[in-house]
């Protein structure tokens, strides 16, 4: 492959997939009164508001570091966690839109600084906490995702995908010099196999981003939206032998998709739970992602409202933590039990001990591995504190009606209502 040949179809400013849904910081309301965006629901079920309340892989993210000088979530009365999360945890609206910036700087510079055009840049998918819009202010992991033509399978990606890396780390060192003010590139050691980590950091604003690109093939093309990918994709990658998860960045378009059309506030408390996760950070717990999917869980089968009290959000999805053992957690949005290849894999993979909790863009990929129990340890602690009881110094409710262990696989290929 000759040199500086790959990106000069980089999707140019403005393009689709590549918009950063900013959270705007409302004006400070009570928690009764917070209003929220609604978004896509893929349970049907509605309650009343209550006064209650890329992985082992290549595309994994770099592991954000803990904020400066934030609150201990245990002292935060329960009344006041939609202020905390608001004052504390919503990302800077300013080094959002810096990074945006950035991140359409590096592809331009990328596109500009090519000769030829023998391999094209099909699409780009901007995932990652960053691009699902569950970021935590001072810092938080992006991947830029960048779907090439000349990777014809999965399998294809391994043989041409260090020299890629070679060749855009060597044309951003040499161009990229303060293009965007107060934001400064670096390249931290290179931890990740099969991608290029960078960071992108603002001292005045306190915040950095720490960046995995990733060359990727793309296996999905062009999917309308709300459609599945065609089983064939994941038959394909079940047939090419690979580990689990290996190819997660294949498939980010998919797992931004599933996040970032939350409800506001659903997404809020996704901060909250992470802020409490971060606090507790190290390097055998589940992925911050296992938590994010968790709490998208608990939301969908014990409330699915967009309103809702904060306190019993994070006292049903802390319960969750304390069950680990029993948790098993799928969905069906992209894949099904309806191809017989996969049927097999998913019936195989719910066989497999607990925690389960798959990825909803990959199939191969359990997020939910690693040690659940410093998680449940922390988790029944803090029941006890303000944050997670009334005004009347009682316990905060969680959600009910939350089912943890399905039923055995039927005839039709389905499970429990919990999935759907």
């Amino acid at each position: 492959m000759a040199p500086s040949t790959i990106f000069q179809d980089l999707p140019r400013t403005g393009c689709p997939g590549l918009d950063h849904r900013i959270q705007q910081d409302p004006a400070q309301r009570t928690p009764e009164d917070s209003g929220v965006l609604t978004g896509v629901h893929p349970s049907t079920r509605r309650r009343q508001p209550s006064s209650r309340a890329p992985g082992p892989s290549s595309a994994a993210s770099i592991a954000p570091r803990p904020p400066q000088a934030v609150s201990d979530l245990s002292r935060i009365p329960a009344p006041e966690l939609d202020r905390f999360i608001q004052n504390h945890l919503m990302p800077s609206s300013q080094f959002q839109k810096q990074v945006s910036k950035a991140i359409d700087v590096i592809l331009r510079g990328l596109r500009e600084n090519c000769v030829h055009k023998p391999s094209r840049a099909s699409k780009v998918s901007l995932g990652g906490s960053f691009g699902r819009g569950t970021d935590l202010r001072g810092g938080c992991d992006a991947e830029l995702v960048i779907f090439l033509n000349c990777f014809k399978d999965y399998k294809d990606q391994g043989a041409r995908r260090g020299q890629i890396l070679e060749e855009i780390r060597a044309q951003l060192e040499s161009w990229w010099q303060d293009r965007v003010p107060s934001l400064s590139l670096k390249f931290p050691e290179q931890s990740t196999p099969g991608a290029l980590q960078l960071q992108l950091a603002s001292a005045d604003l306190e915040s950095r981003v720490d960046v995995s690109l990733l060359p990727a093939f793309d296996a999905i093309g062009q999917l309308r939206a709300g459609a599945k990918p065609e089983p064939g994709v994941y038959s394909s990658l079940l047939d090419s032998g690979s580990r689990g998860g290996e190819h997660a960045a294949c498939f980010a378009e998919l797992r931004r998709n599933f996040v970032n059309t939350r409800p506001t506030k659903l997404k809020n408390l996704i901060l909250l739970v992470k802020h409490w996760y971060r606090q507790r950070a190290g390097a055998s717990l589940p992925p911050a992602y296992a938590l994010e999917l968790l709490t998208i869980f608990a939301w969908e089968q014990g409330c699915g409202e967009d309103r809702f009290s904060m306190a019993q959000g994070l006292r049903t999805v802390l319960g969750l933590a304390q069950q680990h053992r029993q948790l098993c957690v799928y969905w069906t949005v992209n894949y099904s039990f309806e191809d017989p290849a996969l049927r097999t894999h998913l019936l195989g993979q719910l066989r497999n001990p607990r925690p389960l909790v798959l990825d909803p863009a990959d199939p191969t990929w359990n997020v939910g591995q690693g040690s659940w129990e410093l998680l449940a340890q922390e988790a029944a602690a803090l029941g006890t504190q303000p944050c997670l009881m009334s005004r009347e110094g009682t316990p905060v409710q969680p959600w009910d009606d939350i089912l943890l262990c399905p039923a055995t696989p039927g005839s039709h290929g389905g499970f429990s209502p919990m999935w759907t």
